[in-house]
């Protein structure tokens, strides 16, 4: 099984972290079989600081999207790299309420281009189990209050729209079983 000791993880404080990081991604020379962006809204901040230190006009908001999109692209098709795919990219985002619907927070034209980019749009929501114990659920499905989707058609057709997660008590974290995840997605065409 992975565990921590397999991963890397790398604390963005500036722009030009991610493009190194993207750029030694982009070489093939790693091991790594999944790549994890947390949160985009996060990496969203720090590209903002590198455009203007004045506050967003309305041209660097243009600036902020050439910036993040061709970047962001190369890390989503990593999984197509020539010489050392990897088998999944996820990017995690926080999330708002806007005209009544929950929609990833991502400010700009990077909002609507989002959908787009990223194959699968999801939630991770609370949620009782049968027998009563907390659990959470990450939801596939667009609803009438959730902006999602999977492009895949993937997850939609083989967890029906609701991948079960498990709460660990003892580490607080969010188990599922990604290998059955990354299984199915690499079935796919």
């Amino acid at each position: 099984a992975l565990g921590v000791e397999d991963s890397v993880v790398v604390h963005i404080t500036q722009w030009h972290e991610v493009t190194l990081v993207n750029d030694w991604l982009q070489s093939g020379k790693h091991e790594f079989n999944a790549v994890i962006l947390d949160s985009l809204t996060e990496l969203q901040k720090v590209c903002k600081r590198e455009v203007t230190q004045a506050g967003m006009q309305l041209q660097d908001w243009g600036t902020l999207y050439d910036t993040m999109d061709p970047v962001l692209r190369q890390i989503r098709d990593l999984t197509k790299h020539k010489t050392n795919p990897v088998w999944q990219v996820v990017i995690t985002c926080l999330e708002h309420e806007k005209d009544g619907k929950i929609q990833p927070d991502i400010q700009g034209s990077m909002s609507r281009a989002l959908a787009g980019q990223i194959d699968t749009i999801a939630y991770l929501r609370k949620a009782v189990t049968s027998d009563g114990t907390a659990a959470r659920e990450m939801v596939v499905d667009a609803g009438a209050q959730l902006v999602a989707g999977d492009r895949t058609k993937v997850l939609r057709r083989s967890f029906h729209g609701v991948i079960p997660v498990v709460i660990d008590d003892d580490t607080d974290t969010l188990q599922w079983n990604l290998s059955q995840l990354l299984q199915f997605m690499n079935e796919q065409p």
